[in-house]
């Protein structure tokens, strides 16, 4: 049987060579190591250099080329001037050796963390010193290593030559900003590279740098929030942001909106929609967007705000300050049903038209009457047919309602009798007169808005992240704006007829409201041949129509049934009474480019030299594009930038680098102060966010229980709590049954009396570390529960 074993020099025997000259000692059998560089690299002793730098980078071009690295020693100075100076190879010296004492029984959840050691006590080294000349001798030279050396495909796996460089640094802060972690990032890099040896880094030290981003914002994460915030209210015009903290210092509330968040307000903030159950930061504070509907039917942000609590107090401060930023509330809000809010909305904008979303009501439909009720009966389709029509009027809708309560017997239903009792906040039927009152009838907008930005942003970010995250979601959707726009001013929608308004109504509203409008034309051409005269009612002096349909009253847009008038009475142009702004195609002007991210002020000029980058990074691209059928012409372009690479490493820069610190304040566009006057919250809950700990089955707690020893109290000696907590466990009873009152007096505890221990009131407890909010009152709590 033939053996296979390594020491037998088998077909799997490692053919590993080395690099360098190997030399052993005949005497001692010890092994040298030479490297294999070049003689124009090779030190040797009598060599002049005018810095130190400039042989410390000579000896490190030295080691590269023989596949090892260079560490700096020791130095003397004399009045600040280096007159010795030391380099070594990076494996000099030996790692300290922690002896661990076996037969002392060691803790059983001590946990070492095993680090390997380089370090082989390598001799290599040369020493320079200060001549009369003022130049550096280098006066003792050591060639030989004790260790192989590192080939050229595995260099930059090498501690020293790996580092996060400028690029590497944006690299992970703008993927950053698209919710990428800093993995991604480096696989990214990675592939655009072409390889992790291009790189010149490791994924550990993108999540170190990552790290060290996220220390550096620590507890100065709201100050740097805020300030970050104020900052734009400084440079950029008509900047909105106000904000509130509590007598702490602690953040409570924050609004803010920008130029054209006010823009997009003054035209479309007729309806608008907030949802505050949403969060996106480690803090677990609310963000809350406004929400409104464009021109082109999508959603548009009118502003935003990050609340620390969902009282009616918070809530009121919210609102005032909109309306100072603004100039006036909304008509129309459209909320879920929580007591705090319409509470708030009621005190503080009394003139706004306060309405339920219609979705979360229904929601709820077979939670409280039950499952069997609504699967195996017609009650919820004869209920959704009454609810989410805008046909019927206010006492149609009404006979119509207690005909079901009746039918299933539902009239003493209490949770049924409350929203009835709330039908004039959610019922289509009741403000069916009101404009624009079909335009948004459901939270849905912000439960889109949430998952747009939920895409971009992450629950576990810093409030200085989530800015950022906050900044480029909403470049992405004015980017996404512009891109309609665009398309509607040099894109010609398709003619369906040959009416003269379906050619003008392309030429007024946006593309995607003309296919509405095109539909409904088609309605009235081919089916409402034969309308019937007293749906519509028109007077032909100045084109004054009304339709009982109400849809130009609802969504600001004409019915079938009127285009089929017009066609009839050969109206040859478009009513202008009936063009509503807010969808033509001109509503509202597109923003700047580059208005969300501008920070402003900047003395360090890092945008100009990010601008910089960006021209070079393009310039490059468009040559690239332009030679890249043309090999010839490529591979010049290509030795002319290695030349300059050359030129760069040549160059004298007499500018020290920055410090991480500064690069983390450039990267975040904000530095943290010496101290915090604005603190983060700490344990915040709101209304519905349950328990921390899930609650166990008896199945879970057996097992988790069968395998592990119970903890005894040292004290009682039961099982089941500690010292600590043993007071809860066990009441301690007076010799004599007496104990004294809170005025002195003995009271005692007779045979048969029961004894209540409280939990959580006891010397251990800390209720502080929780904080709680409610609305206010017991009315606004009976809302809660019963819309609960």
């Amino acid at each position: 049987m033939a053996s296979n074993t390594l020491a037998d020099g088998g077909d799997d025997a490692p053919n590993y060579q080395l690099r360098g000259v190997e030399q052993v000692s005949p005497n001692t059998g010890t092994k040298r190591y030479i490297p294999d560089s070049p003689s124009s690299l090779t030190p040797a002793e009598g060599m002049l250099f005018d810095t130190v730098d400039d042989a410390y980078n000579f000896y490190k071009t030295y080691a590269e080329a023989g596949g090892w690295t260079v560490r700096k020693g020791t130095q003397h100075e004399n009045r600040g001037i280096v007159i010795n100076k030391y380099f070594f190879c990076s494996k000099e010296g030996q790692k300290d050796f922690r002896p661990v004492d076996t037969l002392v029984e060691q803790p059983s959840d001590r946990w070492v963390r095993r680090v390997p050691s380089k370090r082989t006590g390598c001799q290599a080294a040369i020493r320079i010193k200060l001549t009369d000349a003022k130049k550096y001798l280098l006066y003792h030279f050591i060639e030989a290593h004790n260790h192989d050396f590192v080939h050229q495909e595995d260099l930059h796996l090498l501690k020293e030559n790996r580092g996060i460089n400028r690029a590497h640094e944006e690299m992970i802060n703008k993927m950053s900003h698209l919710n990428i972690g800093p993995v991604r990032a480096f696989n990214i890099m990675k592939e655009v590279y072409g390889g992790f040896d291009k790189v010149g880094a490791t994924k550990v030290d993108f999540k170190n740098f990552k790290k060290e981003l996220n220390l550096f914002i620590g507890e100065f994460d709201a100050e740097m929030f805020v300030k970050r915030l104020m900052r734009k209210k400084e440079f950029l015009p008509n900047f909105s942001c106000e904000y509130e903290t509590t007598d702490e210092g602690v953040l409570k509330c924050i609004f803010w909106a920008d130029e054209d968040m006010k823009r997009n307000y003054y035209m479309f903030g007729d309806v608008i929609s907030f949802d505050a159950t949403y969060k996106r930061n480690m803090y677990n504070m609310m963000f809350v967007p406004f929400t409104g509907i464009d021109n082109h039917n999508r959603n548009v942000t009118l502003g935003a705000a990050i609340l620390g609590s969902e009282t009616a107090e918070t809530y009121s401060w919210l609102l005032r300050a909109i309306k100072n930023a603004y100039g006036y509330a909304p008509p129309v809000i459209v909320t879920d049903q929580d007591p705090a809010m319409k509470k708030a909305i009621a005190h503080v904008w009394p003139e706004s038209r306060h309405r339920l979303c219609m979705w979360h009501i229904m929601d709820k439909l077979t939670t409280k009457v039950g499952a069997a009720l609504c699967s195996n009966t017609d009650f919820r389709k004869r209920l959704s047919a009454v609810v989410w029509t805008d046909s019927l009027l206010p006492e149609a809708f009404e006979a119509e309602w207690a005909a079901i309560i009746h039918d299933f017997g539902l009239t003493d239903h209490e949770w049924l009798t409350y929203i009835y009792g709330l039908r004039e906040s959610w019922i289509p039927a009741y403000y069916r007169e009101e404009e624009m009152s079909g335009l948004m009838r459901t939270s849905s907008r912000s439960e889109s808005e949430n998952h747009f930005f939920g895409k971009i942003s992450n629950p576990k970010c810093t409030l200085v992240e989530f800015l950022s995250h906050f900044d480029t979601a909403i470049e992405a959707q004015r980017h996404g704006q512009r891109k309609n726009d665009h398309d509607t001013r040099y894109t010609n929608p398709g003619e369906w007829s040959d009416f003269v308004l379906e050619k003008q109504a392309g030429q007024i509203y946006t593309r995607t409201l003309f296919l509405d409008v095109q539909l409904e034309i088609q309605h009235a051409i081919h089916r409402c041949t034969s309308v019937r005269l007293d749906h519509v009612m028109i007077r032909e002096e100045d084109v004054t129509v009304k339709c009982i349909c109400n849809r130009f009253e609802q969504f600001g847009l004409l019915c079938s049934h009127i285009f089929c008038v017009l066609r009839i009475l050969d109206i040859r142009e478009f009513p202008k009474q009936y063009i509503l702004r807010r969808w033509t195609r001109e509503a509202v002007p597109n923003s700047s480019l580059g208005s969300i991210l501008t920070n402003g002020g900047d003395p360090d000029r890092s945008e100009e030299v990010n601008r910089c980058v960006r021209e070079i990074s393009h310039a490059t691209e468009y040559v690239v594009n332009k030679l890249i059928s043309k090999f010839d012409k490529l591979s010049d372009f290509c030795d002319h930038i290695k030349q300059f690479m050359s030129v760069a490493d040549e160059a004298q820069i007499n500018a020290p680098p920055k410090t991480r610190r500064n690069r983390f304040a450039e990267l975040l566009g904000v530095a943290p102060e010496s101290t915090a006057t604005i603190r983060v919250p700490v344990g915040t809950r709101f209304k519905g966010c349950g328990s921390h700990k899930r609650l166990k089955s008896q199945k879970v707690r057996a097992i988790s229980q069968s395998g592990s020893k119970r903890r005894q109290c040292s004290l009682c000696k039961k099982y089941g709590h500690n010292r600590v907590t043993c007071w809860k466990y066990t009441v301690a009873v007076p010799e004599a049954g007496a104990s004294r009152n809170a005025g002195g007096n003995e009271d005692t505890i007779r045979e048969g009396d029961a004894v209540m221990v409280v939990e959580g009131d006891g010397p251990g407890s800390n209720d502080d570390d929780d904080v709680f909010y409610t609305s206010g009152n017991d009315a606004d709590m009976d809302d809660e529960d019963m819309a609960e």
